[in-house]
């Protein structure tokens, strides 16, 4: 804030008012400039937060919630937003015109839709026995790294790591975290030999 007369920034607050309209924060202010003592009004306006829909998925599951949000607030695909007290990640925004965006401005959603960062990550495991595949679901540690060419074991079967799928691309060499990971391929080995880990202990029984 500046003064009207001088333009000094140097501003005292004197007196401060507020009220509340349905969607408006008001605050009314007495200021008084520490330069030239000129002594002027200003109404300072606030949208209030709004409730906003969001959809977190859990897996293969899905629950609703709502999150208060200044309609002014700019939001993007990967943003990290606190539900009460589940943190979640954007993974889509819904317009009022039925559009899934990357980026907007609150005002214009009709439904956030996100994931929950405070649950295992969950990923696929598919051993290909010439033609004939294992799959397998394990719940990991999201920032578990899994690396192209691991030893892994899983109940009584060996294998190797030949490729990852993630959510953006395919992957035949390098590593990544769990939390990106959709689906681990991998070719059997004919023996025991030694492993990096065993997920056995972290596989999803089938009534999840």
């Amino acid at each position: 804030m500046r003064c009207p007369i001088c333009g000094s920034d140097y501003i005292e607050i004197l007196k401060s008012k507020n009220e509340s309209s349905k969607t408006q924060e008001i605050e009314k202010l007495i200021l008084k400039c520490n330069d030239c003592e000129t002594v002027f009004r200003k109404t300072l306006t606030h949208d209030k937060p709004t409730n906003f829909r969001v959809i977190i998925s859990e897996h293969e599951k899905s629950k609703k919630d709502f999150i208060q949000i200044y309609p002014d607030e700019m939001l993007s695909v990967g943003d990290i937003l606190k539900v009460g007290e589940e943190n979640v990640k954007i993974t889509s925004l819904e317009n009022k015109r039925g559009a899934r965006v990357n980026k907007t401005q609150a005002f214009n959603l009709v439904t956030i839709w996100a994931s929950s960062q405070d649950i295992p990550a969950r990923f696929g495991i598919s051993i290909d026995y010439h033609g004939r595949v294992l799959s397998k679901k394990v719940d990991v540690e999201r920032d578990f790294i899994i690396t192209i060419g691991d030893v892994v074991k899983i109940e009584d079967v060996y294998f190797r790591i030949n490729s990852l799928k993630t959510i953006e691309r395919k992957m035949r060499k390098g590593f990544a975290v769990a939390s990106v990971i959709k689906r681990v391929y991998g070719k059997p080995l004919p023996h025991k030999v030694p492993y990096r880990y065993d997920l056995t202990s972290n596989i999803v029984k089938s009534s999840d």
